[in-house]
């Protein structure tokens, strides 16, 4: 077959160019992500960034949402930059880079007022290794300078950490650790010419280690990982055992893997060729395994084709393509997936040592907030409540029988992690792209700025909603508006709104403004302010407070400091 778990198709001798990748691109994220992975691996990261420069500059556009990126090293940066460029790309993103060479030119850079290299930034990563690889104090103090200057997270690469996965420091700096891989971390062919470079693997490393943090502070990086069973989560096929012999083995490294993405905060679900009742037979059978049916969010078994198990999947969690993962066995399953859904990430099951890949790609890195890990159980909730909706006469009945309750809690600083999480997150209920970092969150002056937390029958589904409002004269002016999608149809944006006007008419505003985008995949937020009322003027979407209007939404409980209990 192929060597690498990103083709199922065989490649028939013919290697990457500049024209397979403008094709790929056409295509979709997920087959562009597979050439640019084939690329790296037949022709090296140099050749693969040559060839991407190329076929995005005969591009309309480049590929991938935009990412600004401040690299400072006292390496040779073009290699760094070659491996950067490519890897997020991979990852989805187009990066443009501005360089600080050495911590001199940094130091000048930080004491110049006027330098706009830290200006509208959305990462900052910090490549100046020690001779071991590791970061001193000076390097963790610069950081800190820099991260309160650009107010953007500020990524230190250690190439010899401590433990592999090192905390963030704080104050907006995150350690990347990037544990050798048994290559070393400098090429010291070239030393007495052109200085330290890092050796190509170190910067492979480093550049698809920060492509993942950059992916999960932009919300492009995946949520959803989907699947298979025969052949890949046990060794064999469920429905080939015969009467009285052994039912097919659980592969533990891949069950220990998926247990651990989820701990990580991703979804996990199954489509499977399969008869339901003999799946769930075999999982009680599993004993001591990590994984229970009961860790799957969704899950899609029968005899329908492959896509079509994976459409049902993403159908009952309301989740996109573009932020799943789908893992087969079989190669023609993977081709007909990537075919159905040219967005999403397919991955082909290769057996030993690719749970351990799996694990390690920084892609899947997930969440480091607290409720992380609860984010599958809150979608397990999210079926449960469509299940119910779909028997209430109207909307109001069904809010009141679900016993929903929404939380107004003001932006706080504790509140901030979960507010810079969200605010990447989400993407199909939000009114503009605005992505700010809990750094800026903290800039803000706060008066109109809250979260909104949903409670109901079925339990806690967590801080779901997000307001950013600034004054604007007599104006309050909606700068961002998120909306988890597990709390979509449930009155929560009614409420959001309800609140951010009792807030405006406290500070004696007269009028809520606020627009609207059109991004990517905002399609449900896009009526939302005219479904409120609110009236459009040159692009602008206007509601007079004096007005009656923005209603508490029937059949729910608003719980607001500001107003207290509203019934």
């Amino acid at each position: 077959m192929t060597d690498g778990w990103w083709r199922f198709v065989p490649a028939e001798g013919v290697l990457p160019s500049a024209g397979s990748i403008t094709a790929a691109a056409a295509e979709g994220r997920g087959a562009l992500t597979r050439e640019l992975r084939q690329a790296r691996a037949a022709l090296g990261t140099a050749r693969a960034a040559s060839l991407l420069r190329s076929a995005e500059a005969a591009a309309p556009a480049r590929f991938g949402e935009p990412v600004r990126l401040l690299l400072v090293t006292a390496q040779q940066p073009r290699p760094i930059e070659d491996a950067l460029r490519l890897a997020f790309a991979i990852a989805g993103l187009a990066v443009d880079i501005r360089a600080i060479e050495g911590v001199l030119d940094l130091r000048t850079a930080l004491a110049d007022p006027a330098t706009k290299l830290f200006a509208d930034l959305d990462l900052v990563l910090m490549c100046l290794p020690d001779e071991a690889g590791g970061r001193g104090d000076m390097v963790s103090d610069a950081a800190t300078a820099v991260a309160a200057r650009a107010l953007a997270p500020v990524a230190i690469a250690d190439f010899a950490p401590a433990s592999p996965n090192s905390p963030a420091e704080g104050g907006g700096v995150i350690v990347l650790p990037l544990p050798a891989d048994g290559t070393p971390v400098f090429d010291a062919r070239f030393a007495a010419t052109f200085g330290a470079i890092l050796s190509p693997a170190a910067a492979d490393r480093l550049a698809d280690a920060a492509a993942g943090l950059a992916a999960r502070l932009k919300g492009t990086a995946p949520k959803l990982l989907v699947t298979d069973l025969d052949g890949t989560l046990w060794r064999g096929v469920l429905g080939e055992a015969s009467e009285g012999a052994a039912p097919p083995e659980l592969d533990r490294a891949y069950a220990e893997t998926l247990a651990a993405l989820r701990q990580r905060g991703f979804v996990l679900a199954l489509a499977s060729r399969n008869d339901p009742a003999d799946v769930e037979r075999h999982f009680e059978t599993l004993g001591d395994a990590p994984l229970s049916l009961g860790d799957f969010s969704a899950r899609a078994v029968g005899w329908s084709d492959k896509p079509g198990l994976v459409a049902e999947v993403l159908d009952r969690l309301g989740l996109s393509s573009a932020h799943a993962v789908f893992v087969d066995d079989d190669p023609v399953n993977c081709a007909k997936v990537a075919a159905r859904f040219p967005e999403m990430d397919v991955r082909r099951f290769t057996g030993d040592g690719f749970a351990a890949t799996l694990l390690g790609d920084p892609l899947l890195a997930g969440g480091s907030v607290s409720n992380s890990a609860a984010r599958a159980e809150q979608y397990q909730r999210k079926a449960a409540v469509d299940h119910l909706r779909a028997g209430a006469p109207d909307a109001a009945a069904f809010l009141q029988s679900l016993k929903t309750e929404v939380t107004i809690r003001p932006l706080e600083p504790d509140l901030l992690p979960r507010a810079a999480e969200l605010a990447s997150r989400v993407n199909q209920f939000r009114f503009t792209a605005l992505r700010p970092n809990v750094l800026e969150l903290g800039a803000r002056p706060g008066g109109l700025d809250f979260m909104a937390q949903l409670d109901d029958a079925f339990g806690a589904h967590g801080l779901v909603g997000l307001v950013l409002a600034s004054i604007r004269g007599d104006d309050a002016v909606i700068d961002a508006f998120c909306l988890s999608c597990r709390a979509l149809e449930r009155g929560v944006e009614g409420a959001m709104l309800h609140a951010l006007a009792g807030r405006a008419r406290a500070l004696g505003l007269s009028r809520l403004t606020g627009r609207i985008a059109i991004l990517a995949r905002n399609e449900p937020a896009r009526d939302c302010l005219a479904r409120h009322g609110f009236v459009e003027r040159e692009g602008e979407w206007q509601l007079a407070l004096a007005a009656a209007g923005l209603q508490k939404p029937d059949g729910l409980v608003l719980i607001d400091p500001l107003t207290g209990s509203d019934r």
